[in-house]
Parts: structure tokens; sequence; C-alpha cells
């Protein structure tokens, strides 16, 4: 198979980041300089675009409830450059804020059940699980027992 149908036959279920596409190509046994010249092409073509892919990604990880640090992680994971990452989340306008997206979170977590010492811990293992920082755990811990008490 050609180098360029195998990339167009990759990218077409879904996008894909410049760092999964030459991490695809080279396990297909392609060669460097093949495999750097189509991703060229493609990034001429708008075919591969990583701002975008991360703008895309961050919005479909929020939605889902991950927090910024499994998102960052999971991003550079394909190959996504630290500061294109910064780039996409400075450039993503928040509709909530991490503390709002986690809160939701760990309501869904606790579903009506008491928030006791037990339930606490599997809050916050369940929110440090999902890449929001431990301080935004407690802060969400502390608002669920402010609302259990009332």
């Amino acid at each position: 198979m050609d180098i360029r149908d195998a990339a167009v036959k990759y990218l077409a279920s879904r996008a894909r980041s410049t760092g999964e596409m030459k991490t695809h190509l080279k396990s297909k046994g392609y060669e460097d300089g093949e495999i750097a010249a189509v991703i060229a092409d493609f990034l001429d073509y708008g075919y591969l675009d990583d701002e975008d892919y991360c703008r895309q990604y961050i919005k479909y990880a929020f939605s889902k409830g991950k927090g910024p640090l499994r998102v960052k992680q999971e991003l550079a994971e394909k190959g996504i450059s630290r500061e294109t990452i910064a780039f996409a989340l400075e450039d993503y306008e928040m509709e909530e804020s991490d503390l709002d997206r986690a809160l939701t979170q760990a309501r869904k977590t606790v579903a009506g059940k008491p928030v006791d010492e037990k339930m606490k811990g599997r809050v916050g293992r369940r929110l440090v699980s999902l890449g929001y920082s431990t301080d935004i755990a407690y802060k969400v811990i502390g608002i669920l027992m402010r609302d259990q008490d009332e």
C-alpha cells in the first residue's frame, strides 16, 4: 500500500495528531523521509492540525469530566508539544471552571450517599484520577461536606 493511502485510511475514522500519524506510519514500516514528506503535505492541505486537534480534544475531554492535568498528559502522549497544549488550553474559553466540573463529577460519585470518611477518600481518588489537582479535590470535598450539613 502506498504511504499516502495508508495515511488517508488512518485519518478516515477520526482526526489525528501529527505524532499519532508519525507513529502509525512508522509501525507500518515506512521510512522517516517518506513519513516527513507525507506529514508536511498533510499539514499544508490542512488534513493534520495539532492546534485544532487540541481544541477538539479539550472540548471532548472536559465534557467527559476530565481535569486539565489528565488532558495535558493525554495530549502529550499523542505527540502534541507542550507549547501547543498550553496555547489550546489558554485559547479554550471555559464555560465552567475546573471546580464546577470537578463538583459535577463528585456529585455523580456520591449520588445521594452520606459523605463519610470512606466516601471522601473515594471522591478524592476519583477526582485526582480524572486529572484534577489535589487543591480542587479538597475544595470539592469541603463543598460536599457543607452541602450535607445543610
